[in-house]
């Protein structure tokens, strides 16, 4: 098993060694401003089946695919820092509000050594409260579609009070299982979730695949 120290290493090596950008494979930032460029502009607004407003950067394809799988697959934790601007922005419309992260399976956080929703959720420009718990621990990756709308979490007693005003964070909405899980939570627990916040939304293509 990968030690948090090794990880750290291996992220620190990439960075030195392979400064090019994820999206196009150009050298320079590890994401260059003409790709930076294609990732805001064109946010997807939708709504959970909870009634929450969602707001994504963008559809989960083409260079924003990339930079997520980056972000997911190789430890590239400053693909998401260099979406701060575009982040920030959509997370100020909802202030004030704490932002709350989707928490990552168990298996991916040990891979990764840090829970994308979290890194994610720090660059909204909000006050964070890790408080969520995944009851099922089973990552999502390689799961049919009926298995993934099926999530469950708890909150801890770490959380905001009674009536805070919060927005679930989460690195892509797919089937809007994990940001419905989360909005049960938080409601149990009497907080106002006002909103959603994610990188990717990838919703339309997967209602393409249901009706292919």
């Amino acid at each position: 098993m990968r030690t948090f120290e090794t990880i750290a290493s291996v992220n620190l090596l990439e960075q030195l060694l392979d400064s090019r950008c994820v999206g196009c494979t150009a050298w320079g930032d590890i994401v260059c401003s003409t790709c930076l460029a294609r990732c805001g502009g064109s946010p997807v607004h939708g709504t959970s089946s909870r009634g929450i407003p969602t707001t994504a950067l963008g559809e989960y394809r083409g260079v924003l695919r990339s930079l997520v799988l980056a972000a997911k697959h190789r430890g590239a934790r400053a693909v998401v820092r260099r979406l701060g601007g575009e982040l920030r922005h959509i997370g100020l419309r909802f202030a004030p509000a704490a932002a709350i992260p989707v928490p990552s399976s168990a298996p991916g956080f040990r891979a990764r050594g840090y829970g994308l929703g979290a890194i994610v959720a720090n660059m909204c420009d909000l006050p964070v409260v890790d408080c969520l718990r995944l009851v099922d621990e089973g990552t999502q990756r390689g799961r049919r579609r009926d298995e993934r709308h099926v999530r469950r979490m708890t909150i801890s007693p770490q959380r905001p009070p009674v009536g805070t005003r919060v927005v679930i964070v989460d690195d892509v909405v797919t089937t809007g299982a994990s940001i419905d899980a989360a909005t049960d939570a938080c409601h149990a627990a009497g907080l106002r979730v006002v909103g959603a916040i994610a990188i990717a939304d990838a919703t339309r293509s997967v209602r393409r695949d249901q009706s292919a």
